[in-house]
């Protein structure tokens, strides 16, 4: 049986990088590093967005408007989930829980940070 996010899980690259790909020429190796490079800019972005919400959620928690708790188990099966019934590959559901048990993790220290229970 095929994981999803696995060979044969129905996944195809952005046709564009397939093309580039199958041209194998120096300045297509160094235009498809530069779209890297730029993708990976995006997810900083987008990480620090996530921390910043983050940050705020863990206030409200410590204002009372939440459980308080920086560790809430229900929430994170629930963030799992929603990443998980996206995934469409080429990462397998494993590669990208173990992506996101950092980035609950980081949270997680963020939030306690904020609150003064953490390092």
């Amino acid at each position: 049986m095929t994981q999803r996010g696995e060979q044969g899980s129905g996944w195809t690259p952005d046709k564009d990088v397939e093309a580039e790909v199958k041209t194998e020429s120096a300045p297509n190796l160094e235009a498809l590093r530069a779209r890297i490079d730029e993708i990976d800019r995006r997810i900083v972005e987008l990480l620090n967005e996530r921390a910043r919400a983050s940050l705020t959620i863990g206030g409200l928690k410590a204002s009372g408007a939440g459980a308080g708790a920086v560790y809430v188990p229900d929430r994170e099966i629930i963030v799992y989930s929603n990443i998980l019934s996206v995934n469409n590959g080429p990462l397998s559901d494993a590669a990208l829980k173990a992506v996101y048990d950092q980035i609950i993790e980081e949270s997680r220290r963020l939030q306690a940070r904020d609150q003064g229970r953490g390092s």
